[in-house]
């Protein structure tokens, strides 16, 4: 009985632990059940949120493929921008970052639009903040720029725009607006990204000062002459800007030479000679240029020229030339092409009374030499402010003083032989005839004189001056000649006018009574100066050509007022146009600042430097170059680009750095160098400068620039800026260049970093 009971007590426990253990499983598999749900749906928002990610990145890496093509077009759009500005800019550098934003922009915007111009460069400021849609193919170019194309779109409702802005901080902007990414994967899994991209300015620096961003184009820039040896039936060619810093002969182009310039830009700060027996023609890259000098010179070599030696100068250039064109030597052939502006009236450009009027600031074209052939046909303008003058000497046999003037003459291009036009006739000298022996010439026969032309019947008195109405040309053969004086210039023109067309008050006779018509008299004494007595049958429009004397282009003419181009320099009194001084002015200050600085603004630099040089306000404020212009700091190469004291510096006399990727080389030389091999680079030489074998790139010569004939010198806008690259970077070459201040200069702002995105937003439509 007791075994029975322990035995129901035992069973009895034995079923309520299996009912436990059902009852654990069950639990158990609850929870494991519970938390296996939980997992899966985790797993399933894990996996989720990563196939969304990788979509939404791969709508990113979309986004980053349209921005890297427009990228592309943004450097195109920069590198012509920047060239354009280097190749034509020549106002203060302050300005230069505005030119290149909106150069810049403009270019960019039309390389977005399929090409089609947007916007001019003063649009960008002009049209600032309003909409402008784009073309509708645009949409299809940036869909090319993605591997994924048709998930490139535009926001829904709208179009794609540019539009411009500007902030004071940031500058100029160009905004592509209403771009839309919507990728949807393979899976399923779709993004959107609407945004706007921003184009920035890239600051460049545009380092150094105005002048030293002018290198870039030139070939040659020296403080001495530029010159070409003789090399006959050999020619040497310059490509690209030209400058030189000596005061008298600057360009010199020897006997025999053969020389051909094409170049924008020619400065010199004295004259271009051309000797005899040499061809030269100057004139731009592409159509004319623009040629700044004191004078154009044909001078004689030996004997001169002759019909088997023959000196040919061909011009196609706007030529603005302070002084004179002068044809002084033999059998010459110039032709004349472009426009021709000699500014000079006086020093000053002014009609005060208190400048007089002298030669070496009077704008004249003067044919001196026999056989001359000038043909102007093709000119399309000239000015000729001044007028011709006759050499004067005293008794002593000096030269005149400063303060003293040459003889005065009607004319503003003048054959040698119309001297004759200005002679006191015979028949007012005692003994009759002009010139006379320096005996001759008494303190009677001045009186006598001087009452002759001063009597009211003869037709002279009104010209002259009644002080000094004659005045004596002395020469070295012991004879001399007398001139008429006048008045003033515009007595001057009147009188040479009448003497041509044959007004009767006027006459002229020979030894025997005879009247002489002076235009045929002037026509037969010019046949031995001019081959070609019409200029080439050249027009000479009175809109087109101003002068302050006159012009006779036509010996042949029928009737004198046909062959005579009157002055109109002058206004209804007999004053010179104020508005035509001012523009000399403006011309005679554009020469000096170029020939300071190789702008136009650099006679500014002049007025700076008063404190230092105890100049008067009338020196500085004078519109020609002076004494104190030629002092050695103010010389353009030694004084203004390079410090020579830190080329003396270097360790060796010779300093050579190559450049792997233009293949040039930059060359620094203490004192003379000698160019002997065909070579492209940067030469700098504290010393004359010998060329004796091609060269591409440019020349800094504190001395001479010497180029010993048939070679061709090119300048490299791409290569020196190259070069000037690596010398900016470098700690010792940067110190040779006054602009860099002696510090490697940093680089502008990457490109890459001006390109950013605007109104970003994430999977909205």
């Amino acid at each position: 009985m007791v075994r029975k009971l322990k035995s129901r007590k035992q069973n009895k426990r034995e079923g309520s632990s299996l009912v436990s253990v059902i009852i654990g499983v069950v639990f158990l598999s609850a929870i494991g059940l519970t938390v296996l749900t939980v997992a899966s749906k985790y797993l399933v928002t894990v996996l989720v949120d990563r196939n969304s990610a990788d979509n939404f990145y791969q709508t990113e890496g979309i986004l980053e493929e349209v921005r890297t093509g427009l990228l592309e077009y943004a450097g195109d759009a920069s590198k012509e921008a920047y060239t354009k500005v280097l190749e034509n800019y020549t106002a203060e550098k302050a300005s230069m970052k505005e030119v290149y934003a909106k150069k810049y922009l403009s270019e960019l915007a039309k390389k977005i639009n399929d090409n089609h111009t947007v916007y001019t460069e003063e649009d960008i400021k002009n049209r600032a903040g309003e909409l402008i849609p784009c073309s509708s193919s645009v949409l299809d170019k940036l869909k090319k720029f993605s591997t994924v194309p048709d998930a490139v779109q535009v926001k829904a409702g709208s179009n794609l725009q540019l539009v411009t802005n500007y902030d004071s901080k940031k500058g100029y902007m160009l905004t592509l607006k209403n771009l839309l990414i919507d990728y949807t994967d393979s899976s399923g899994y779709r993004s959107t990204i609407n945004t706007d991209i921003v184009f920035r300015v890239p600051d460049y620096k545009f380092e150094g000062d105005s002048t030293f961003d002018e290198l870039k184009d030139y070939i040659s820039i020296s403080d001495d002459m530029l010159s070409v040896d003789s090399m006959a039936n050999i020619k040497t060619s310059f490509t690209g800007n030209v400058y030189s810093g000596q005061k008298d002969s600057g360009i010199q182009i020897a006997p025999g030479a053969k020389v051909d310039f094409n170049s924008k830009t020619i400065i010199s700060r004295g004259s271009l000679d051309v000797f005899t027996g040499a061809q030269v023609k100057v004139q731009g890259e592409s159509g004319a240029g623009d040629l700044w000098l004191q004078n154009i010179r044909l001078k004689k070599y030996g004997d001169g020229g002759s019909d088997g030696n023959q000196t040919k100068f061909h011009m196609n250039e706007n030529a603005y030339i302070s002084n004179d064109l002068n044809i002084e030597d033999n059998s010459t052939d110039v032709t004349l092409e472009g426009k021709y502006y000699g500014y000079s009236y006086n020093k000053q450009n002014l009609s005060s009374a208190s400048e007089k009027a002298n030669a070496d600031y009077s704008s004249a074209i003067l044919i001196n030499g026999v056989n001359t052939t000038l043909d102007a046909a093709n000119l399309e303008k000239m000015i000729l402010a001044g007028r011709a003058f006759v050499s004067q000497n005293k008794k002593t046999g000096k030269s005149l003083t400063p303060e003293e003037s040459d003889i005065m003459t009607g004319e503003s291009m003048s054959v040698k032989s119309n001297q004759l036009a200005y002679l006191v006739p015979d028949s007012f000298i005692p003994g009759e005839h002009n010139p006379l022996a320096t005996a001759e010439l008494t303190d009677t026969a001045e009186a006598s004189i001087k009452a002759n032309l001063l009597n009211s019947s003869n037709g002279l008195k009104d010209y002259l001056d009644a002080a000094e109405p004659y005045v004596a040309n002395y020469n070295s053969a012991g004879y001399v000649f007398l001139f008429l004086h006048f008045k003033n210039e515009a007595s001057a023109n009147q009188y040479f006018k009448d003497f041509y067309t044959g007004e009767e008050n006027l006459t002229v006779n020979d030894e025997d009574g005879n009247a002489i018509n002076s235009r045929e008299q002037l026509a037969e004494k010019a046949q031995s100066y001019l081959v070609s007595s019409d200029m080439g049958n050249s027009s000479f429009s009175g809109n087109l050509y101003l002068i302050a004397g006159n012009i006779v282009y036509n010996y042949e003419a029928t009737n004198g007022n046909l062959g005579m181009q009157s002055a109109n320099y002058y206004d209804s009194s007999g004053k010179p146009q104020t508005v035509l001084l001012d523009d000399g002015r403006k011309m005679a200050l554009s020469y000096l600042g170029r020939c300071l600085n190789l702008l136009s603004s650099g006679s500014e630099e002049r007025k700076k430097r008063q404190s230092d040089t105890n100049e008067s306000d009338a020196e500085i404020e004078d519109i020609r170059l002076n004494a104190m212009d030629f002092a050695d700091p103010y010389k353009l190469v030694s004084g203004k680009i390079i410090d020579v004291s830190e080329v003396n510096n270097l360790t060796n006399t010779i300093t050579t750095k190559d450049d792997s990727t233009t293949g040039g080389r930059i060359t620094i030389v203490k004192g003379a160098h000698t160019i002997s091999s065909d070579s492209k680079g940067i030469v700098i030489a504290t010393g004359d400068v010998t060329v004796d074998a091609d060269f591409t790139g440019l020349i800094l010569s504190t001395g001479q620039v010497k180029v010993t004939g048939n070679h061709t010198l090119k300048a490299d806008m791409v290569l020196v800026g190259n070069l000037l690259e690596i010398i900016k970077k470098d700690e010792d070459l940067c110190k040779i260049f006054k602009a860099l201040n002696g510090g490697a200069a940093q680089d502008s702002t990457k490109l890459e970093k001006c390109v950013s995105y605007q109104d970003w937003k994430k999977n909205e439509q």
